[in-house]
């Protein structure tokens, strides 16, 4: 991948980061990116996706670990996100420079993660018990998801038909 090839990926803004009041900023840091904003929706209550839905769409990242799918899938569900599909040059590796490691406290100063980690095992500790599975020792809150390819992005984006356009009246 260069950096001058047009691409696509979608980032899903998480739960944790609504339940911290930090959706606003983590927005701002993806939007700031200089990317085109192509979609985006929020989906939460009955508009967001199902536990299913969301089994199916984290199981190529997680893999067969039951007690981790259904904790994730459970606290995606339960919302609220925001999805949104950025494009432009190296889109992919842009966002996920700026989103950081996967585990927040491997994540670098000055990405999503690594700014925002501070706090969050004390912020996040009423809805541990909520999401954790038996089975599943470090249920993890990490804020944001960014697409890991343009693959990933083709087929992540079809779970999202409810997104609507940025330029459309």
């Amino acid at each position: 991948m260069t950096d001058g090839k047009e691409e696509s990926t979608l980032v899903i803004i998480k739960p944790d980061s609504f339940w911290r009041g930090l959706d606003r900023q983590v927005e701002s840091r993806i939007k700031n990116l200089g990317l085109r904003v192509v979609a985006e929706c929020t989906l939460a209550e009955g508009g967001n996706l199902p536990e299913e839905k969301w089994r199916e769409f984290y199981l190529p990242a997680i893999g067969d670990k039951p007690a981790v799918l259904k904790g994730t899938s459970k606290y995606m569900a339960c919302g609220p996100v925001k999805v949104i599909h950025l494009s432009g040059a190296g889109a992919v590796q842009k966002v996920r420079k700026m989103v950081g490691a996967t585990r927040p406290w491997q994540a670098d100063q000055g990405t999503i993660r690594g700014d925002f980690w501070a706090g969050a095992e004390e912020a996040n500790t009423p809805y541990r018990l909520k999401f954790q599975q038996p089975g599943d020792d470090q249920f993890l809150f990490n804020m944001i998801h960014a697409s890991d390819s343009e693959k990933s992005f083709a087929r992540e984006i079809l779970f999202f038909d409810k997104l609507k356009t940025s330029n459309a009246p």
